[in-house]
């Protein structure tokens, strides 16, 4: 069982995704060709640190402070039908704000789909693929912001 380095695992195979990354940062139209890649930027390092973190930090982004971000933490950890392995859910909670990304492309769930294409069914980190279990909306996401949380599981060594 070594969480903290599943996690990391995780953060880099998502972190390095050219079209998340644009969809985390660019307000309009962020697949355009014509715009660079945000890991091209000269502040990327703080750009992705804002946007996607391995926390559920949200007392930063305000309704004045129009971002996307991506809260991504260890969830549940349960038993499987082998004693080699228990399934261990990462939680990921993707939050838009509203005026600025989501009202104008569904921003929210565009993130959403992509993390789906980026991880699921796919060997990331522990035993076996990652799959892709639960969406749920964020009930009480921050003012100005809609929430989703998605829940992937993948088989985690018992040591």
């Amino acid at each position: 069982m070594n969480l903290r380095k599943s996690l990391i695992d995780i953060f880099n195979h998502i972190g390095n995704d050219k079209d998340l990354l644009r969809l985390l940062y660019y307000p309009s139209d962020p697949l355009n060709p014509s715009k660079q890649d945000v890991q091209n930027l000269p502040d990327f390092q703080k750009i992705r640190a804002e946007r996607i973190i391995r926390s559920p930090k949200t007392d930063d982004i305000t309704t004045n402070n129009a971002i996307c971000r991506i809260c991504m933490y260890m969830g549940n950890r349960t038993p499987s039908n082998n004693q080699v392995y228990a399934n261990q859910d990462i939680v990921f909670d993707v939050y838009a704000h509203i005026d600025q990304y989501d009202k104008n492309d569904a921003r929210a769930l565009w993130i959403c789909d992509q993390i789906n294409q980026v991880l699921s069914m796919e060997r990331v980190t522990g035993i076996g693929k990652m799959l892709s279990d639960r969406m749920l909306i964020i009930p009480n996401p921050p003012s100005g912001y809609i929430g989703y949380k998605l829940v992937y599981t993948f088989g985690s060594p018992q040591k």
